[in-house]
């Protein structure tokens, strides 16, 4: 169970990324593991321009986080559930959860591959998306 848990947390052989989503209380700095999920050919396309650090990895990484951001909008309640069933002791805090991530793609530096923090934050449209890209 450990090591399907390991390798669904890795870029697999069809080189999409892997978002593995993190959890912490303002209160505490510690991460807690709260589950991942794979990206699509276009997030590959982003990851992969973030990681050669080209002229817009800055949009790129924008465009990622904003992505994970509207990902963990849609499914925020059901998260907030599972987070305090799998770990009771954040149960009293939940309504204060910090989000992060760490991105799985081969051949991000040490520094790519840090837990950045997120806001959950509902995407409505191109509009908001360019925002996004530019802010």
């Amino acid at each position: 169970m450990a090591g399907q848990m390991s390798e669904a947390q890795k870029p697999g052989a069809d080189g999409l990324p892997v978002f593995n989503l993190y959890v912490r209380t303002k209160k505490a700095n510690i991460w807690y593991p709260c589950g991942s999920f794979k990206g699509d050919e276009r997030s590959a396309g982003l990851c992969s321009n973030y990681r050669d650090d080209g002229l817009l990895s800055g949009i790129s990484k924008k465009q990622i986080d904003a992505g994970v951001a509207g990902s963990l909008f849609r499914d925020q309640t059901r998260l907030r559930e599972t987070i305090c069933r799998t770990y009771p002791q954040l149960r009293k805090s939940k309504d204060n959860f910090e989000f992060g991530f760490k991105l799985a793609y081969d051949g991000l530096s040490e520094e790519q591959t840090k837990v950045n923090v997120v806001v959950p934050t509902e995407q409505k449209g191109v509009i908001d998306g360019i925002k996004t890209m530019f802010s």
